[in-house]
C-alpha cells in the first residue's frame, strides 16, 4: 500500500522522531494507528471529532517545545 501524506503530516511525524520517542515513520504512524483504534473502540473518535477544535500545526510545536520534547 502506498499513502500520500501533506507536507504539514510529514512533518508531525518528523517532529516526533526528532523528540526521540520514535526511531523511524514506521513507528509513528504505527503508533498513531494504535492510537486511534483505542479511540475507536472506545467511541471516542466521533465524539472528539464533533466537539474538540483541531490544534493547528504551529501550537501543537509550541506544545512540544514547551514540554521540552523538541528543540
Amino acid at each position: 500500500m502506498t499513502i500520500e501524506l501533506k507536507p504539514e503530516q510529514q512533518h508531525v511525524i518528523e517532529l516526533a522522531i526528532q523528540s526521540g520517542a520514535y526511531q523511524n515513520s514506521d513507528e509513528v504512524i504505527a503508533a498513531a494507528l494504535s492510537m486511534l483504534a483505542e479511540d475507536i473502540e472506545d467511541g471516542a473518535v466521533s465524539e472528539a471529532r464533533r466537539h474538540e477544535p483541531r490544534s493547528p500545526l504551529a501550537e501543537v510545536e509550541a506544545e512540544l517545545r514547551a514540554l521540552g520534547k523538541l528543540k
